[in-house]
């Protein structure tokens, strides 16, 4: 009798579910392309502070059946110039757009930078110039969206930069600025797995 049951409850539990990677577009400007990682040659994206998609950085994800998850992760971009002012607080927000204009919502990641702080991965720069010689991305966090399903185009653009030091708090909210560094992107569709026997 208890062998019934429990293969009856089993019958009724939905199917597993597997995460399987697809593929997507990057669309960013490639003016956006900060750099690309020595060791995973993954590419690094500024993040401008904007209101419209198109300036952003524009990711185009394939049609789904089931929705799925898309992840990356985000850093802070800082000059670590001898006068940036060391140790500092740091707090950086990006927004996510979708269709365009619709958010999906905004995320912060915050650190205190201390001197000789470096980036976990070692990165080659796209660009020679002076401006971006003391340029790098710091610290990671990784945002994972929910995404519904159907085709579907993210835009992530810059909100905010906050920097504290000592009793000076610096607010960074003009468009244009680069703010933000994004990397390790991701797409995950959910497929129905094999039921549980």
């Amino acid at each position: 009798m208890i062998l019934l049951l429990m293969s009856m409850l089993l019958a009724w539990t939905p199917f597993a579910q597997e995460a399987k990677d697809i593929p997507f577009d990057i669309r960013a400007n490639p003016k956006l392309l900060m750099a690309h990682g020595v060791m995973t040659g993954r590419p690094y994206y500024d993040v401008v502070i904007t209101r419209q998609s198109t300036a952003g950085v524009l990711i185009k994800l394939p049609y789904t059946k089931k929705g799925g998850k898309f992840s990356f992760d985000l850093h802070h971009r800082v000059a670590m110039t001898d006068d940036f002012g060391l140790p500092a607080d740091v707090t950086t927000v990006v927004e996510v757009l979708s269709g365009g204009t619709t958010s999906i919502g905004k995320y912060t990641i915050a650190d205190t930078i201390t001197p000789g702080e470096k980036f976990d991965e070692a990165i080659e720069k796209t660009s020679n110039a002076e401006i971006d010689r003391y340029v790098t991305p710091l610290s990671r966090k990784t945002i994972t969206l929910d995404i519904r399903p159907g085709p579907q185009s993210l835009s992530i653009v810059g909100d905010m930069l906050i920097i504290t030091r000592g009793k000076t708090t610096t607010q960074i909210d003009t468009p244009g600025t680069r703010i933000a560094v994004v990397s390790n992107f991701k797409f995950q569709e959910m497929e129905p797995g094999t039921p549980l026997k």
